[in-house]
Parts: C-alpha cells; structure tokens; sequence
C-alpha cells in the first residue's frame, strides 16, 4: 500500500481550531473530541493522536491563543525602551488590532471560565504571560512616578481595562464605529 502524505495538513492546529469555534458557538456542553474530528472531516479516533481527552484540548486552545497572542504582543514593542509611553501604547495597539483580526479568539479566553489573570505586582504561580509581559512595561512606565503600589497596581487596571473594553467593543458584531478603528486605535489610546 502506498503511503499517501495526510491531506489535511495541520491537525492538531486545524482540532483547537475547530475546538475554539465549537466551544465559542455551544460551550463547554457542546465540545467533544468526536465533535472536534467531524468539524474536520476526519474520524473519530483521530484527535487521541494529540489530545488523550478534552480538557487536554482546551488546554492545548489556550496555549494556541497564548502563543499567537504572545508573538504580536513582543513585536509590537520590540524597539521601544521599556518604560516609555510609546511602548505602553503600541502594546495597547497591538492588543486590540490582535483581536480585531481574531474575535472569536477573544471570546474564547475571555466569555468562557478557563483563563484566570491574577492583577497584581507580583509574579504569581501561573501568571498570564500577556499580562506579565504588559505589567513589565508598565511598571517600568509608572515607577517613574514615585506612587505608592497601591497607585501604580490602580494605574496598571485602569490602562488594561481600556484597552480590554476598546477591544470588547471593537470584536462586537452589533457594535458600529463612524471613524476607523485602523487609523483611530493609536489616538484613542494616546487620548485615555
């Protein structure tokens, strides 16, 4: 028997991305392995090739969403000096463009109950690394200040939580926008 290359490419991308749109769509209830493998044509069996159950699967959505998250986030400020306005304010950009292009990204880590973000100065025990990597540059931005902890840990939600609503707003179908979010994100955030 001749043995024919897999014709579906990527299938363990193609099952967390088919597992993102089913869990987005359905929820929880309605994620399976055996739901995941029709949504991509192949048989049932196929998924235990890479995930042993569905938790490994949500898990592995996660870590999917993470990474690609990670990537835009590091490049956006990878010539700015830690501490400045600029890199604060391109990390915010390239948050919310990141969502812009994937919706249904963000509906998955944030209207769903796996990903936990712990808002605090301090490293925690599986802290988010978005969030690690923006408190980085942020802290570095308001130590300059001299606040108190307290303040800049205030100061630190304050500047996510925009950025978090702008791209809530900005991912909603039922939400228009008279301007251009491409060319107005920049001066909406140098406005907050």
């Amino acid at each position: 028997m001749e043995n024919k290359p897999y014709h579906h490419g990527n299938l363990k991308v193609a099952l967390i991305e088919a597992g993102i749109e089913t869990i987005n769509k359905y929820g929880e209830a309605g994620l399976s392995l055996r739901k995941v493998a029709a949504k991509c044509n192949v048989s049932p069996a196929a998924p235990y090739a890479h995930f042993e159950n569905k938790e490994e699967l949500i898990h592995a959505m996660q870590e999917h969403v993470t990474a690609q998250f990670m990537q835009i986030l590091e490049a956006s400020v990878q010539n700015e000096k830690k501490g400045s306005p600029e890199a604060i304010l391109k990390m915010g950009e390239a948050y919310i463009r990141f969502f812009m292009e994937h919706p249904h990204y963000f509906r998955f880590l944030f209207f769903t109950p796996y990903l936990k973000i712990h808002l605090s100065l301090t490293d925690e025990e599986n802290i988010y690394p978005p969030y690690r990597l923006f408190r980085t540059y942020a802290i570095a931005f308001l130590e300059k200040s001299n606040h108190s902890d307290d303040v800049i840990l205030r100061q630190i939600v304050n500047m996510w939580a925009t950025v978090q609503g702008i791209a809530l707003i900005a991912t909603q179908e039922n939400v228009t926008y008279d301007g251009d979010w491409k060319t107005d994100l920049f001066k909406i955030l140098s406005n907050c």
